[in-house]
C-alpha cells in the first residue's frame, strides 16, 4: 500500500508493505500489522506495530510514551513544522496529531524545510 500518510486508531492489517511519509498509530489495545512499514516518521502512540519498520524516525511504544518519552518532543520539533504543535490548557506545546493530519490532508508541508525525503 502506497499512500501519503496513515493514521489508525483501530485494527489495521496490510498483507504486504506500507509506504508513506507519516504512519501514526493511536490508542491502546489496537494493532497495525504489515510485512514492512517504510516511512519518514512512524509513531506508536499506545498502538502496537507488528512489522519490520524502516523509518528515518521511529518512536515505538516504549520511546513515545504518549509524547512524554525522553526527548521525544525535542526530536519532533527538529523534524516537523511549528504548525503541527499545539497545547491544551497550560501545558507546553506538543505534537498535535489533529493538526498534523489536517496539514497532510490539505497538502501542506509537515516536515521542516531542508529535511531530506528518504521515502
Amino acid at each position: 500500500m502506497t499512500t501519503h500518510a496513515v493514521h489508525t486508531a483501530g485494527e489495521m492489517s496490510v498483507g504486504g508493505a506500507i509506504a508513506a511519509e507519516v504512519v501514526y498509530g493511536y490508542y491502546n489495545d489496537r494493532t497495525l500489522q504489515a510485512g514492512t512499514v517504510r516511512a519518514r516518521l512512524v509513531i506508536e502512540d499506545e498502538h502496537c506495530t507488528i512489522a519490520e519498520v524502516q523509518a528515518d524516525t521511529h518512536f515505538d511504544l516504549d520511546d513515545y510514551q504518549q509524547g512524554y518519552g525522553d526527548s521525544v518532543q525535542e526530536q519532533l520539533r527538529d523534524l516537523l513544522a511549528d504548525e503541527v504543535f499545539g497545547n491544551e490548557e497550560d501545558e507546553e506545546e506538543q505534537l498535535d496529531r489533529t493538526l498534523l493530519f489536517a496539514r497532510l490532508r490539505a497538502g501542506e508541508p509537515v516536515f521542516r524545510a531542508g529535511e531530506a525525503t528518504a521515502h
